[in-house]
């Protein structure tokens, strides 16, 4: 199988033991929970890239601005076609869908066909989901969202995603002192 290529918000450690806990007994018997290591809110999926689109893709999100924020994730739900329980925040703040917004924006350069649909945020807690009970996200988790990252999904064995790359959330990157990688 070949790279699937994302760009997604990656939760530091403690978001990510916050979102597996409170996942742990809400998974049904015999789905498939997604690895706390792998738990991600994808912001644009991008697919296979050859290697000079994945360099376009790259100096798109160098000029992607915005403001770090906050996602306050409240809410349980799941695509019954797709069979995923996916978790997700109440309402999605402005600046998370001003940098899908964004990041979309500068990826027009590099001649991608990107997914058509409205954008639904979501963090994917378990696939091969039959059913779910009618359940409540037990505790809002809040998740500080500092930066993005350019992704790698893998078939076989875990760790079946990697980060390629890293970028600051900041309004003017020269705020962070240091380069995107």
């Amino acid at each position: 199988m070949s790279e699937r290529w994302f760009f997604a918000l990656w939760p530091d450690p403690g978001v990510q033991a916050a979102l597996a806990a409170q996942a742990r007994d809400l998974v049904p018997a015999g789905a498939r929970a997604i690895h706390p290591d792998e738990l991600h809110l994808t912001l644009a999926f991008l697919g296979p890239l050859a290697p000079e689109v994945l360099r376009c893709v790259e100096k798109a999100a160098e000029r992607v601005e915005s403001a770090p924020f906050e996602l306050l994730i409240g809410r349980i739900g799941l695509f019954d076609r797709a069979r995923v329980l996916w978790c997700a925040p109440d309402f999605p703040p402005q600046p998370l869908i001003g940098l899908v917004s964004g990041l979309r924006g500068q990826l027009e350069v590099c001649d991608l066909t990107l997914d058509p649909r409205p954008y639904r945020p979501h963090v994917t807690l378990a696939r091969r989901v039959a059913a779910a009970a009618s359940v409540k996200w037990p505790t809002a988790v809040r998740w500080p969202v500092r930066e993005f990252v350019l992704a790698a999904g893998y078939g076989g064995a875990g760790p079946r995603y990697r980060i390629r790359r890293r970028w600051p959330l900041a309004l003017d990157r020269s705020e962070t002192g240091r380069d995107p990688v």
